[in-house]
């Protein structure tokens, strides 16, 4: 009746527990013990015969330009009062009318006359300038005077 027990108790459970920490266990060793490094301080060496204050300083300077560079690219200023927040407000809502309004606009060359170009080939859907136009009155009016004379 005992073996049973011994078994199956919660005893022994920690016995097992014990017995694999204390296969785990090191000896001491008699050898003398590690010198500490020494401490970081800011004229320590760091590495290209370069102190700890200079490797800061290079990657603050190298931190703080990227900052600036993103900045001044992305322009991301942030305004600081209401007025400057309606303005700015304002400033994309009159440039998006103006761009709209730019898409409805003809292309140039529909526009004007371009030189060397034949007059009298005109095509149906091309626009007329005031200066062909004007032309146009010229020739109908000398042709109405020649006709009356």
């Amino acid at each position: 009746m005992a073996g049973q027990w011994w078994g199956t108790g919660p005893l022994w459970a920690v016995g097992l527990c014990l017995s694999r920490v204390a296969g785990q266990l090191v000896e001491p060793s008699t050898a003398p013990p590690k010198p500490k490094p020494p401490p970081l301080t800011k004229e320590t060496v760091v590495f290209w015969d370069m102190r700890l204050w200079h490797v800061v300083g290079i990657f603050s300077l190298f931190v703080l330009s990227i900052i600036i560079t993103l900045c001044c690219v992305f322009n991301c200023r942030v305004p600081r009062t209401r007025k400057e927040i309606e303005a700015r407000y304002l400033q994309r809502k009159a440039a998006k009318m103006y761009t709209d309004k730019l898409e409805t606009v003809p292309p140039l060359n529909e526009l004007t006359e371009i030189p060397g170009e034949d007059k009298k080939k005109k095509k149906k859907d091309s626009v007329d300038t005031v200066a062909i136009k004007v032309e146009e009155d010229e020739k109908s009016e000398a042709k109405k005077k020649k006709g009356e004379k």
